[in-house]
């Protein structure tokens, strides 16, 4: 069959081809382009982001050369993420792409080849206008900067070579800027343009849904009788289009959701660094032409990505009311039943999003370290002593840091600097003794977690089921060793930074019990604080570890549940409709008993991910204070490097149970589009109406909540937790002024 769709990837996939990102067939091709992209990722990207990196680094006192650096490094950021997940992604590109093609997405009639070709005619505008815009930019910054001032480098970048204008290891670096940022730019123009492409398309194949869904029934021999077999017909295959059209959408969000989510994340940067250049640069012409170019130039690119992706939604949300503007009403009983089960998971948007084990979890583990879980009924005398010994010890060290937090805080109050000094890590340890006592106080309760993780019934039947187990098992194993690491590094950091400082200072600013001139004195008060750190740093790496193995455990059931949905196979024999009613009703009780393991989750996050997330407001105002106050230019990095890595795992503290958490009402929210991909058009009426149930039952998704029952954990809280620390901090700073 002739390749219809090839225009909405066609031009892409060439550019992708330069740069040996796509999969060939050939030995000796996949060795020139393994030898090519590697050329093209080690000389032309990953040394151009080390580059300016260095001047990043080299100049930290100089606020103008790292927003110059910054809006391109960002920039590289976002186009090294496209480009790695295009080669690692290649095959499953080169299957959606093929998958274009199929006879399902065929247009039939003219009223849809009519549609079709205008969608062709629009991806190609988009394609051609957003190259034409992004090499203009390209020009805009490279040419003027040659033609008008040639005495400095058109981009912000480590210079390794002599400064001199006229040197030849300056034209070596200016001929080595301007390939890599074409090298930036083709690759940003081919994998936008590529997004946009497929959105559309998906756009187009919803206008021809929407259209058939308006045609069931027209057109047909009602003398004959054969309006109930064409509308029978017609429904079913509206049904099965619109699950093709569901599967492609899900499809292309697993495949760009990661490259199009650090994209938008780099755009942020760009925009808030050009923003602050255009502010800076009023009186130079020059520069101030090339970043309102570039500004210009990054709206257009992430209004794109957002604009189709938002089409697709608002598309989606038309189809109900086209299947109901047909005359349902002189249908038959049977054509109804299909026609309401049919627009019942029409009401599910379709959404593309931007960026997962039992005794794998290593509960056991940090339970003994801790001593703050239940011991099993045949623990010795012994086992319980030194139990209860480790619990009073790490408790006596989070209430003796609290009350000289406590102590130094009432002895600052004047001073707003030392006050925040003592937030930051005041409102960490409160969130730690919450996470202490709330585990020891809900310990036999949260015992039965285990026990249901380790029952029989969450066991897995087959190997698809096994594969969703040990990803989610490597999942946790990853996240808990780079979170354990990369806490324990700041934790180090922050007691290692009083000896740049030549021992003039405690690593913490807490209640002083003697005077630190002593060096004895000194060092017992170091000590203290060394000892006091650690257990506070490995008590939130024991629950955030947790809280994301088990809000892991509980997405990989709903995942097996979807996929058991799915697997339910057609109906042919009245044997089968007898099967697939016992797995119905095995899945409902299996949704049921996820439903209770949720509960027991939320039991174990509720109240201290609350209090975390509270706490975590008052740690990034603290820090966000203090980062404004640091001078670098005063000798004061080590400081600033010290509060932005501490700022970052607080960060990510809040993030591990707002994703994970998230990730468990995504899929939980597909559940009723897992049963509606089974063969359900081919079961008994019994069957049906089961269905039907079940969709009305999964029509609400796994939420779980805080202390607030009307707030989740999601990544809409956590991006409202740091908007809320940044209205805070500017108000504060605003005051303070």
């Amino acid at each position: 069959m002739s390749k219809r769709a090839e225009i909405f990837y066609k031009g892409q996939t060439f550019i992708f081809n330069i740069y040996s990102m796509m999969p060939q067939e050939q030995r000796w091709k996949r060795i020139l382009h393994e030898i090519n992209y590697w050329h093209v990722m080690g000389f032309w990207v990953l040394l151009f982001d080390l580059l300016l990196v260095l001047h990043v680094v080299s100049n930290l006192n100089n606020m103008f050369e790292i927003v110059r650096a910054i809006f391109v490094l960002a920039t590289s950021a976002g186009h090294t993420t496209k480009l790695i997940s295009v080669k690692m992604n290649n095959v499953a590109l080169q299957q959606l792409f093929d998958r274009l093609d199929d006879e399902d997405f065929r247009p039939e009639g003219p009223e849809e080849r009519a549609i079709f070709a205008a969608a062709c005619e629009t991806t190609r505008k988009t394609r051609d206008y957003y190259a034409a815009l992004s090499f203009s930019a390209l020009a805009m910054i490279l040419i003027p900067q040659f033609v008008l001032d040639w005495s400095h480098l058109p981009l912000g970048t480590y210079n390794p070579f002599d400064d001199n204008p006229g040197s030849a290891g300056y034209w070596l670096l200016y001929c080595y800027q301007c390939l890599a940022l074409s090298t930036s730019c083709l690759t940003n123009i081919s994998f936008d343009s590529l997004c946009c492409s497929l959105f559309i398309f998906v756009n187009c194949q919803l206008d021809i849904l929407a259209l058939r869904l308006q045609k069931i029934g027209q057109g047909k021999d009602h003398d004959n009788g054969n309006t109930k077999m064409s509308i029978d017909v017609q429904l079913k295959q509206c049904i099965r289009f619109h699950m093709a059209i569901v599967d492609l959408a899900e499809t292309i969000e697993r495949r760009l959701c990661t490259p199009i989510s650090m994209q938008i994340f780099c755009s942020v940067l760009v925009l808030t660094a050009n923003f602050y250049a255009i502010a800076l640069l009023s009186d130079e012409k020059m520069a101030l032409f090339k970043f309102v170019t570039y500004q210009a130039c990054m709206l257009i690119q992430i209004f794109m990505l957002c604009y189709f992706a938002g089409e697709v939604t608002h598309r989606s949300v038309e189809l109900p009311h086209r299947l109901y503007n047909t005359n349902w009403v002189d249908w038959s009983r049977s054509d109804r039943r299909n026609a309401l089960i049919f627009m019942q998971r029409l009401h599910y948007e379709l959404r593309i999003r931007t960026i997962d084990p039992s005794r794998a979890f290593d509960l056991a583990l940090f339970s003994s370290i801790l001593g703050i879980w239940k011991l099993p009924d045949g623990a010795t005398g012994q086992q319980r002593r030194w139990h209860q010994l480790r619990f009073f010890s790490i408790f006596a060290i989070l209430s003796g840091m609290l009350l000289l937090f406590a102590i130094q805080l009432a002895g600052s109050i004047a001073y707003l600097r030392e006050i925040l000094k003592v937030f930051y890590m005041f409102a960490t340890e409160m969130s730690c003794m919450t996470k202490l006592m709330h585990l020891k106080l809900k310990g036999r309760k949260l015992a039965g977690l285990v026990t249901m993780m380790e029952s029989s019934s969450f066991a897995t039947k087959s190997e698809q089921e096994e594969k969703l187990m040990e990803a989610g098992r490597v999942s946790v194993v990853n996240l808990r060793n780079l979170y354990g690491i990369s806490s324990i590094v700041t934790a180090t950091l922050i007691l290692l930074v009083p000896f740049f400082a030549g021992n003039t200072e405690l690593p913490l600013t807490m209640y002083e019990l003697c005077s630190i001139e002593g060096r004895i004195c000194y060092w017992v008060l170091f000590l203290t604080h060394a000892v006091s750190l650690m257990p506070t740093c490995c008590l939130n790496i024991a629950f955030e570890s947790m809280a994301y193995s088990l809000l892991t455990y509980l997405r990989v059931q709903v995942q097996i549940l979807a996929l058991r949905l799915k697997q339910l196979g057609t109906a042919e024999t009245p044997l089968d409709n007898q099967r697939i009613a016992r797995e119905l009703r095995e899945c409902s009780a299996h949704y049921n008993r996820i439903v209770q393991l949720k509960d027991l989750v939320e039991v174990f996050i509720k109240v201290p991910g609350s209090v975390q997330l509270m706490c975590s407001i008052l740690v990034l105002v603290s820090n966000l204070f203090d980062m404004s106050t640091i001078s670098i230019a005063n000798g004061e990095a080590i400081y600033m490097t010290k509060t932005c890595i501490y700022q970052l795992v607080m960060l990510w503290q809040i993030f591990i149970i707002c994703y994970a958490s998230n990730e468990v009402t995504i899929h939980s929210s597909r559940l009723c589009h897992s049963i509606y991909k089974s063969q359900w058009t081919s079961w008994n009426k019994e069957n049906r109406q089961m269905i039907l149930l079940m969709m009305q039952r999964l029509d609400s998704p796994l939420c779980l909540r805080t202390i607030n029952p009307t707030f989740t954990f999601s990544l809409e809280a956590f991006g409202s937790i740091v908007n809320c620390s940044y209205s805070y901090f500017a108000l504060l700073k605003r005051v303070n002024s």
